[in-house]
């Protein structure tokens, strides 16, 4: 195998492992964009892994032909794109509305958030799932080092069904991301007790990591996803037929050979994984749990999913209104975000690290 496909196959299987803690930690604390949004990642690592793995020979095109296999991971892939900048946006308006703490929806757990929520987690990437078959140009194809890929139909259907969804959601959860630091901003001196009083089950610091995943987030994939819907709309041209695009031979399987051209985008999740874990994987929550794992702490009184000081509801409401009396602003706060900023500071060489020696070729076979 090539050293090259061995380590990119090697870092996501990584990837796929450090994601775990944070993952756990997430379903723990019910925060479900959270928890969808790293299950993409896990997913698309695993997926990367296992293909690259298969597929990374010189006769990867005898190997095997991937029937079953592609047909279901084309899907998750697909519905992954859009599920990932979903999730985001999903994490970015739940953060936003805490902060402005005026819907009690918004500031607890309930069954009608947790319905709204994966309602704009999962519709569009299931929408995505079920359409994919209309627009494909054939069934798929093998790319070395990357496995199965979509042939997508260079039609406007294409557009409409797949493209555009993944920019749409970028633009939300970037708004939301800008309005949610504009209210921090604008109530900096409350935010502690907003926190308490809310019963989000946040504070500064838990708040300070989710905002700056979801930075990461967006900034790695909102110029993908622009630059995907770029380059489809400037193929996309023509009209959509049905006869035209589900072609007679539309079951041959193709197989091409672009060298690690194709790999960029399997190396950006690896990245986004790795600083997940460095957000969720170090902090005092995650070691608390790692040591629940290895029984090295026994009846402990503090749950992961809360901090012990918030104030307890029985209405079932937040307890935030326009006449709270908040407390005197000290720089705590500031200092607790620093903290979170300093603890990420050194990891920001990884961002700058460049694949180097990216070899390109062209080569593609055709196999019934």
């Amino acid at each position: 195998m090539n050293p090259g496909a061995a380590g990119t196959a090697s870092f996501a299987l990584i990837s796929f492992i450090l994601l775990i803690p944070a993952f756990s930690w997430h379903i723990k604390c019910r925060n479900i964009p959270a928890t969808l949004l790293i299950f993409w990642l896990m997913l698309v690592n695993l997926i990367g892994s296992i293909n690259t793995l298969i597929w990374s020979s010189e006769n990867f095109d005898q190997v095997w032909d991937g029937k079953g296999w592609c047909d279901l991971t084309i899907k998750l892939e697909a519905g992954s794109s859009s599920g990932k900048i979903c999730a985001i946006a999903c994490l970015s308006m739940n953060l936003y509305m805490i902060l402005c703490a005026k819907n009690p929806l918004f500031m607890e757990w309930s069954w009608k958030k947790t319905i709204i929520e994966l309602s704009i987690c999962l519709i569009t990437p299931i929408f995505i799932m079920c359409t994919q078959y209309i627009i494909q140009g054939s069934r798929y194809g093998i790319v070395k080092y990357q496995g199965c890929v979509v042939n997508y139909s260079a039609t406007t259907a294409t557009l409409g069904l797949y493209s555009m969804w993944s920019v749409i959601w970028s633009i939300l959860a970037f708004i939301f991301a800008i309005l949610t630091i504009y209210k921090y901003l604008q109530k900096r001196k409350d935010v502690k007790d907003i926190f308490k009083c809310t019963n989000s089950g946040l504070n500064i610091k838990r708040f300070a990591r989710l905002l700056i995943f979801s930075f990461l987030i967006i900034i790695a994939m909102f110029p993908l996803s622009v630059y995907y819907f770029v380059e489809q709309a400037k193929n996309s041209t023509g009209k959509f037929n049905w006869d035209e695009v589900h072609h007679p031979n539309w079951d041959v399987i193709l197989y091409y050979d672009f060298g690690f051209f194709l790999l960029y985008d399997r190396i950006v999740n690896s990245i986004l994984s790795v600083l997940t874990f460095l957000l969720f994987g170090i902090g005092t929550d995650a070691l608390t749990m790692y040591r629940g794992w290895l029984r090295l702490k026994k009846n402990s009184d503090t749950p992961l999913s809360k901090q012990t000081t918030f104030v307890k509801v029985e209405s079932g409401k937040s307890q935030y209104s326009s006449t709270t009396t908040f407390t005197q602003p000290t720089l705590q706060e500031f200092h607790e975000f620093k903290d979170v900023l300093q603890e990420f500071h050194e990891i920001k060489d990884v961002l700058q690290e460049s694949d180097d020696n990216i070899g390109y070729k062209y080569e593609v076979k055709a196999k019934v």
